[in-house]
C-alpha cells in the first residue's frame, strides 16, 4: 500500500452488473456515490458487465446494442462524467445467465486491475460465487473489501468472510441486519444527485407511482385508482414502467377483484425513461405503497427534492426516508400475506384517499405539505453530508488495513 492511502484513496468498484442500469436502484445509488467520491479527488475505477436487472434498464445502451453483439467477450469503456465504466460485453443481459467462461474473463481482468491499479479498497454489491473470489483475491493482496447492501436478502457469514466494511442507506436496514444476522453496517444515507432529478418547473398535476409490481404495491394503487376513477376523475395517476408491465399487472389484479380491466381512464402510463425530471415536474404526490422491504426507496427522496409530498407504507426504511415530508400508512398492522396477495383493508385505502383528496382540495394543506417535503430533503438527504459519511467509513477502513499491514 502507498505511504498515505487515506488522503485520496484509490477505489475499485468490481461487480459484473452494469451501474448504468436505470431499473436498478442499488446501481443508481452506487453510481451517485462513486461520482461524488471522484469529485472529491478519489481515483475511481469501475469494472462491470452488460448485465441488467431488467431489459428496460438498458436506456443508455439501446442505440448501440446491435454493435455490442459483435463485441461479446470483449471489454468496452463508457464515459460517465467523472467516471469511466469498463464493461465486459456478455452474451445475455441477465446476471444469473452469465456464462462461467465470461466470469473467468471478468475475473482475469479484475486481477489485472488489482495488480496495475493497486486500489486502496475494493467495493461491490453482488452476492455470488464470483464475489467470494473477488474478496478473497483482494484479501490476499492486503486490500480491504467493502460491500453496499440495499436489500434484505443476504444471510449467513460465508459470503462476507473477507469483507471489512458494510455500507447501507438506511438505519432500518442496518438494524434489521444487526438483529437478524449480527452484521455491523455503517449507515451513509441515500444518494440522489439533484442535477439528475430536479425538475425545472412544476405543474403538480399527477399522483406518481414508479415500478408497478405487486411487491411495490401496484394492487394498492389499482384499487385507489378504481375508487377515484368515477368519484374524482380530476385526479389522475402517472405510472412509470421500469421492471414490469402495468397493463399485465392491471389485468391480473382487476381479474382477482372480479372484473378484469384492460385500462383505467385516470391512469397515464410512461415507459422507463432516462430523464425523470419532466415526470417529477408533473407530480403532485408520490405514492410508495410497498409490501416488501424497501431499504430507502429512491423515489421518496427524488420526490422530496422537488417538494413533492410522499404517501408511503411503513415497510423497511420508507418511514425513515419520508420523515416529515409526507404520510406513512401502517401496512404492518395488516395481515402481511393478505397484502402480498393484493388484498388491502378498506381502512388503509380510505386513509390514502382522504389524504390525496385533501392535497387537491385544500390549497393551504397542499402548500404546507410541499414545504415540509422540501424541508425533509434538506434535513435528511443532503448529498454532501452523506458523502462525508462514506468518506469517513472508507478512509477509516483503509487506515485500519494499513495499520494491520504494519504501515502505521
Amino acid at each position: 500500500m502507498p505511504a498515505d492511502p487515506v488522503t485520496n484513496p484509490k477505489i475499485l468498484w468490481a461487480a459484473p452488473n452494469a451501474l448504468l442500469d436505470t431499473t436498478n436502484g442499488a446501481a443508481l445509488a452506487v453510481r451517485a456515490i462513486l461520482k461524488q467520491l471522484a469529485l472529491r479527488d478519489c481515483e475511481v475505477r469501475i469494472l462491470g458487465g452488460t448485465n441488467f436487472v431488467n431489459p428496460n434498464g438498458m436506456t443508455y445502451f439501446r442505440e448501440v446494442m446491435p454493435q455490442l453483439e459483435k463485441q461479446q467477450g470483449k471489454f468496452l469503456t463508457c464515459g460517465d462524467g467523472p467516471l469511466q465504466h469498463r464493461l465486459l460485453v456478455t452474451r445475455t443481459t441477465r446476471r444469473r445467465l452469465m456464462h462461467s467462461f465470461e466470469e473467468q474473463i471478468w475475473f482475469d481482468e479484475y486481477c489485472r486491475m488489482l495488480d496495475e491499479f493497486r486500489p486502496d479498497i475494493v467495493m461491490f454489491f453482488d452476492n455470488s460465487l464470483i464475489t467470494l473470489l473477488t474478496c478473497d483475491e483482494a484479501r490476499r493482496r492486503g486490500i480491504p473489501a467493502a460491500v453496499y447492501l440495499a436489500h434484505p436478502n443476504n444471510t449467513g457469514q460465508r459470503w462476507c468472510r473477507d469483507v471489512s466494511l458494510m455500507l447501507t442507506d438506511s438505519r432500518a436496514t442496518a438494524n434489521m441486519y444487526k438483529e437478524r444476522e449480527g452484521y455491523d453496517i455503517a449507515t451513509v444515507g441515500a444518494f440522489i444527485d439533484p442535477a439528475d432529478y430536479l425538475a425545472e418547473q412544476h405543474t403538480r398535476e399527477n399522483l406518481l407511482f414508479v415500478t408497478p409490481t405487486i411487491e411495490k404495491g401496484a394492487a394498492f394503487v389499482i384499487q385507489l385508482a378504481l375508487q377515484l376513477e368515477q368519484a374524482r376523475p380530476d385526479i389522475r395517476f402517472e405510472v412509470v414502467e421500469t421492471r414490469s408491465n402495468w397493463n399485465e399487472v392491471l389485468r391480473s389484479v382487476t381479474r382477482s377483484l372480479g372484473q378484469e380491466r384492460e385500462s383505467l381512464s385516470n391512469v397515464t402510463v410512461t415507459t422507463n425513461v432516462r430523464d425523470m425530471r419532466p415526470v417529477y415536474g408533473r407530480a403532485r404526490a408520490v405514492i410508495v405503497p410497498s409490501v416488501w422491504w424497501e431499504s430507502a426507496a429512491r423515489v421518496v427522496i427524488e420526490g422530496q427534492l422537488n417538494g413533492i409530498p410522499v404517501l408511503g407504507s411503513d415497510s423497511g426504511g420508507i418511514p425513515e426516508m419520508i420523515g416529515s415530508g409526507g404520510r406513512v400508512l401502517e401496512f404492518s398492522k395488516a395481515d402481511g400475506e393478505q397484502l402480498r396477495q393484493g388484498r388491502f383493508p378498506a381502512g388503509l385505502l380510505d386513509q390514502a384517499r382522504q389524504w390525496i383528496e385533501r392535497l387537491y382540495d385544500d390549497a393551504e394543506f397542499h402548500d404546507s405539505a410541499v414545504e415540509r417535503a422540501y424541508a425533509a430533503y434538506r434535513e435528511q438527504h443532503d448529498i454532501n453530508r452523506n458523502t462525508d459519511r462514506v468518506m469517513e467509513a472508507l478512509t477509516g477502513c483503509i487506515a485500519a488495513a494499513y495499520r494491520k499491514a504494519g504501515g502505521a
